[in-house]
C-alpha cells in the first residue's frame, strides 16, 4: 500500500533549488509581452543570429537523412578539423583523439561537474548556469572577486582570498572555471591575468576549465590568448570547452566539444567523460556533427566567415558601449563576444527615490516602463548590497539587433556580413538605433526623477 503521507516532498533537496534559466525565461517574458502588443528591445538572451554559412548549411541538409548513433566521442572527421583548427588557434599539436563531442558544452561542463572532485572558485560575475550546474553536482561554489571597473580582471590576491575563504568554511577548492571572452561583461583576458590564473591553479593543484565558446569573437589579438596555448594545455589540469553556437549562429544544432591534455590526468578525465557520455547522452546529432565538421574547417570560406561576424559583432557591440557611455552609466569597453555589462550606479539617488535598490528591480522597471529587456546582474552572481561596482549591473546582449525576422535574415544576412568586413561601409542596423533610441529614454526618465 501507498504512502499517504502528503507532506513528503517529491523532489530531491538539489533539484528542488533548480529554476528556469533566466535567459531562458527573459526570452519567454518578451515573447508574452509581444504577443500582448507591447513594443519590447530585446537586450536580454544572448542567442546569435547571424545566417548560417552556406556551406554548412548545405551539409546540414545532405546530412538530414543520417538517423544512426554516431560514437560516443563523436564523428572522427569532427574530431580531426577541430583538433587542426585549435591547433593552428593555440599554436600547439592536438591530436583528434583528445576531442570529445557531445549535444553542446552545457552537458560536458554538467559531466565535469560530476566526475571531478572538490568544490569550484567561480568568477563574479559567472554565465548564469555555471552556478546551477556546480550546485547540482553537490559541490559549492566560492566566489572570485573582480575588478571594481570591468567586472573580469582578476589578480593574484583575489584568487588567494577565495581559496583560503573556501578552506576556512569547511570546503575543498579543486576546480576553476573561467570564461573569456566573457558573458556577461564582453571583456576578455590579457596574457598577464591569464599567467596569473594559470600559475595560482598550478600551485595549488587546482584543475582548470576553460570555457572558450567566444574565443573566435575577440575584438583585437591581445584579448585572443588562451591558458592552454603552446604547451600549456599539456602542463598540468586543464580542459578546454567550446562549441558551435556562438560563432557560427548555430545554438539550436547543439554541438559542443571539449579538448582534454595528453597526460595521465587527461586520460583519466577523458576515459570518465565518454563513460558518463555513453549513459547521459549517447551521442550529438548526425546531421549536425556532419555541418559542425564543415564550419570548423580551416578553409579560406570559413575564414572568411568567422572574420564577417567578428566584425559585425564588433561594430554593433561598441556602438552600444559608446552610447551607453554617454548615457553616463558606468560600463567597461568590450573587448569581445557581443554582451556590454553597464552599471546604472551613477543613477543610485534616482532609482533609490523610484524604489529601485536590486538589479533584478531595474531589469523589471527597464522591460515595464521603457520596453528595454535586459538580464540583471544578481543572475550572474552579484551581489546588490556588495562592492559599488557590481550594483546596479545589466547584461546587454546585441545578437537580436540585426534583423527582424528569420526570412530578413537569410534575405539580407549575407549582404550585412559581407558590408560589415569593409571598414569604409555603412552598416545599416535600425535595430540598433531603435536600442539606443529605448536606452536614451529611459535614462532621461531617471534624470526626471530628481
Amino acid at each position: 500500500m501507498g504512502s499517504t503521507n502528503t507532506n513528503s516532498g517529491v523532489l530531491t533537496a538539489l533539484a528542488s533549488q533548480l529554476r528556469l534559466s533566466a535567459t531562458l525565461e527573459i526570452n519567454e517574458l518578451v515573447q508574452q509581452r509581444l504577443a500582448k502588443g507591447h513594443k519590447v528591445v530585446h537586450l536580454g538572451f544572448g542567442e546569435a543570429t547571424f545566417p548560417i554559412q552556406q556551406n554548412v548549411a548545405a551539409a546540414h541538409r545532405e546530412a538530414s537523412d543520417i538517423t544512426s548513433y554516431l560514437p560516443v566521442a563523436g564523428l572522427m572527421k569532427l574530431r580531426q578539423v577541430i583538433a587542426k583548427f585549435q591547433s593552428r588557434r593555440l599554436g600547439t599539436a592536438i591530436r583528434p583523439d583528445q576531442v570529445v563531442i557531445a549535444p553542446g558544452s552545457k552537458p560536458l561542463l554538467f559531466a565535469l561537474f560530476d566526475i571531478l572532485q572538490g568544490d569550484v572558485l567561480l568568477p563574479r560575475p559567472s554565465w548564469v548556469s555555471y552556478e546551477p550546474q556546480i550546485i547540482h553536482a553537490g559541490k559549492r561554489v566560492f566566489w572570485v572577486e573582480t575588478d571594481e571597473e570591468d567586472r573580469h580582471t582578476i589578480t593574484e590576491s583575489s584568487l588567494e582570498a577565495a581559496f583560503k575563504k573556501g578552506i576556512s568554511e569547511g570546503g575543498d577548492p579543486r576546480i576553476m572555471l573561467i570564461n573569456s571572452p566573457s558573458n556577461p561583461t564582453g571583456q576578455a583576458f590579457d596574457q598577464r591575468v591569464i599567467h596569473t590564473i594559470t600559475a595560482f591553479c598550478q600551485r595549488h593543484n587546482i584543475t582548470l576549465i576553460s570555457d572558450e565558446i567566444y574565443s573566435d569573437i575577440t575584438f583585437s589579438k591581445e584579448h585572443n590568448v588562451s591558458p592552454c596555448s603552446g604547451s600549456q594545455l599539456n602542463n598540468g589540469q586543464k580542459i578546454m570547452t567550446g562549441g558551435l553556437s556562438k560563432t557560427y549562429s548555430a545554438g539550436g544544432w547543439r554541438v559542443g566539444y571539449a579538448v582534454f591534455p595528453k597526460n595521465e590526468f587527461g586520460e583519466k578525465v577523458q576515459d570518465a567523460i565518454l563513460a558518463y557520455a555513453s549513459e547521459c547522452w549517447s551521442a550529438a546529432s548526425a546531421p549536425a556533427q556532419e555541418a559542425a565538421a564543415v564550419a570548423f574547417d580551416t578553409s579560406p570560406e570559413m575564414d572568411l566567415y568567422r572574420s564577417q561576424v567578428v566584425a559585425l559583432h564588433k561594430r554593433c557591440t561598441l556602438a552600444l558601449y559608446q552610447a551607453l557611455r554617454e548615457c553616463g552609466l558606468a560600463v567597461p569597453e568590450p573587448k569581445g563576444a557581443f554582451y556590454v555589462y553597464p552599471s546604472f550606479h551613477p543613477y543610485k539617488t534616482e532609482l533609490e527615490a523610484l524604489g529601485i535598490e536590486t538589479s533584478q528591480q531595474l531589469s523589471r522597471w527597464l522591460i515595464e516602463e521603457c520596453g528595454v529587456a535586459a538580464l540583471p546582474g544578481s543572475v550572474f552572481g552579484e551581489d546588490d548590497a556588495g562592492s559599488l561596482g557590481g550594483r546596479y549591473r545589466l547584461r546587454m546582449a546585441t545578437s537580436y539587433l540585426y534583423f527582424q525576422s528569420h526570412a530578413e535574415r537569410y534575405e539580407s544576412g549575407y549582404e550585412v556580413l559581407a558590408s560589415a568586413s569593409d571598414s569604409s561601409s555603412t552598416v545599416p542596423l535600425p535595430l540598433l538605433n531603435e536600442a539606443i533610441q529605448a536606452i536614451q529614454d529611459a535614462v532621461r526618465k531617471l534624470q526626471a526623477v530628481a
